[in-house]
């Protein structure tokens, strides 16, 4: 796929100042601390998403970047999931099915964020243009666009006991705030909205004709 087009706002936190974390006192010093590392993780974030996006097809996402618990949710509340594990096979349904029909190298997706520090959350518009790989497959060319909204865990990387929290930091929730293929919302059975329903109906199950995608593990 072609290389995304992301734009990324310089992401300034509150006491990420050097100087202004000379004299502080413990307490203080540790919440320059936490800021400085979610600053990082929040980098981490971007970089890793610029690169995940346009490679959808092809390539399998970094899954590091996201919380155990994370939770995927839709504006609607057609879709709930929980846990990393739910996410994973989700995502994998999706491009799975997309890349039996859609070729890689021809589509294009492309993506531009914006991170919002006074919510801690990072904002993805996107935009692709699936190209078939035989045209009488789906008939045409599938537009889709989107906006999903990343939202960070803020607990402290180390906790009382002074164990680290290996959540800290990571992806904890990711909202579908705009699904849209060829200008329409998208609508369970959502596979048929690609004119799929024929090819992945036997592998996907319930999924597929599902009115909602809901469940936990």
């Amino acid at each position: 796929l072609e290389s995304s087009t992301v734009e990324k706002e310089h992401i300034s936190l509150p006491g990420s100042s050097d100087n202004n974390s000379n004299n502080l006192s413990p307490f203080l010093q540790e919440m320059v601390d936490e800021q400085r590392e979610l600053q990082m993780n929040v980098g981490k974030a971007m970089d890793t998403l610029r690169k995940d996006y346009p490679d959808f097809l092809s390539r399998t996402p970094d899954y590091s970047l996201y919380h155990e618990n994370i939770s995927l949710k839709a504006s609607d509340g057609q879709i709930q999931l929980s846990k990393l594990t739910s996410y994973k096979k989700a995502l994998g349904l999706v491009r799975s099915a997309l890349s039996l029909v859609y070729d890689a190298d021809r589509s294009i997706i492309q993506s531009r964020m914006v991170y919002d520090p006074t919510r801690t959350e990072l904002r993805v518009s996107y935009n692709a243009m699936l190209v078939p790989k035989i045209m009488g497959v789906t008939g045409r060319t599938v537009h889709v666009d989107g906006i999903s909204i990343y939202a960070f865990d803020l607990s402290a990387s180390v906790d009382r006991e002074g164990k680290k929290n290996e959540g800290a930091g990571k992806i904890r929730e990711h909202r579908i705030e705009k699904l849209l293929v060829n200008g329409a919302a998208m609508q369970p059975p959502y596979f048929n909205n690609f004119g799929l329903e024929a090819l992945v109906g036997q592998r996907s199950g319930a999924l597929v004709g599902a009115g909602a995608w809901s469940f936990e593990q």
